[in-house]
């Protein structure tokens, strides 16, 4: 006698068949939201929101690809245009730790070489002239390509250039190799340099001497409207001092001779601050002549980008 199974058995089939059903439409729900990552796509994104300007959102971007692919060729480049992206949005800190973890390769590969004079910009951003001018020492000391070396060089000089430092500006583009050195426009800078002695200057010291005549240090540093101010008030102020004492208004010709002597000492004073004024404009002015001259091409943004194939070529370009 046959037995009876405790339930039917098409019923187990179907409650079977119905779990395997309900199994496969959750999978096939849960690929169909899933958001597949793709290498090309996430750095073209990133691109694109460098390209807008959108500096912050551009990094974070550029995190992410490297998140994902951290085997990806591109892996590199991509840190490094992060920490671009945040020395654009005015995070040079964070910018120069991503920049320095790029330089800790051994022997140095493009990125890590670029990396070194991002690192110098964003020391010059923080008016730390030292450090930036340290970092082309270090690239100096860690390359062994005479072109980077060059380019490092270059770089000192022209900081220097901007600090109004002539002599070392002009040993820094010395110590260049002779390829780099055989422009001519090299040896015009040089004698450009050798020329920065004879920047016109204003003795401060004699400006206050000639001071003594209210008005004449002023007119000394060639600051006439401002000469003839102090003439006029110092004058007019001694002038009334006098009158005041004339008529025996002692208590009125104190004060005015007190107000006299305080404009009388700035009167002075403004002259020897004018004087190195313009001493100093004369030096930036010098400075900004000799970049205009021999600096001609450099691009507005140091990262000069070019792809070939599949790979970016970073680079700087400064003609002489």
């Amino acid at each position: 006698m046959p037995i009876k199974p405790p339930f039917p058995v098409d019923l187990c089939l179907r409650q079977c068949l119905w779990i395997v059903f309900s199994t496969c439409l959750t999978v096939s729900i849960s690929c169909a939201d899933a958001i597949v990552i793709d290498a090309e796509q996430q750095y073209r994104y990133a691109e694109k929101l460098y390209e807008e300007q959108q500096y912050r959102r551009a990094a974070e971007e550029f995190d992410r690809f490297t998140h994902f692919f951290p085997t990806h060729p591109d892996r590199r480049t991509a840190g490094f245009k992060a920490g671009t992206s945040l020395f654009q949005a005015g995070d040079s800190d964070t910018a120069l730790r991503r920049f320095n973890q790029l330089t800790q390769v051994d022997p140095l590969d493009d990125i890590a070489v670029e990396s070194f004079f991002m690192m110098t910009e964003c020391h010059l951003y923080r008016k730390e002239h030292g450090r930036a001018i340290l970092q082309m020492h270090n690239l100096i000391a860690l390359s062994d390509h005479p072109q980077v070396k060059d380019r490092a060089l270059a770089r000192m000089g022209w900081i220097h250039v901007d600090q109004m430092e002539w002599e070392e500006a002009r040993g820094a583009f010395r110590r260049m190799s002779a390829a780099a050195r055989a422009d001519t426009r090299m040896e015009r800078l040089d004698s450009g340099l050798e020329q920065a002695s004879r920047i016109p200057r204003k003795n401060p010291s004699l400006a206050g001497m000639l001071s003594v005549i209210p008005g004449a240090g002023q007119l000394y540093t060639e600051r006439y409207e401002d000469a003839l101010m102090a003439f006029l008030v110092n004058g007019a102020l001694m002038w009334a001092a006098y009158e005041s004492f004339d008529q025996d208004l002692n208590a009125l010709g104190g004060l005015l001779s007190f107000v006299s002597l305080g404009f009388y000492a700035s009167n002075i004073y403004g002259a020897m601050s004018g004087a190195h004024k313009y001493n100093l404009r004369q030096k930036q002015r010098y400075a900004d002549q000799l970049r205009q001259d021999y600096l001609d091409g450099l691009p507005s943004d140091p990262l000069t980008q070019g792809r070939s194939g599949d790979r970016f070529i970073l680079a700087f370009r400064i003609p002489f």
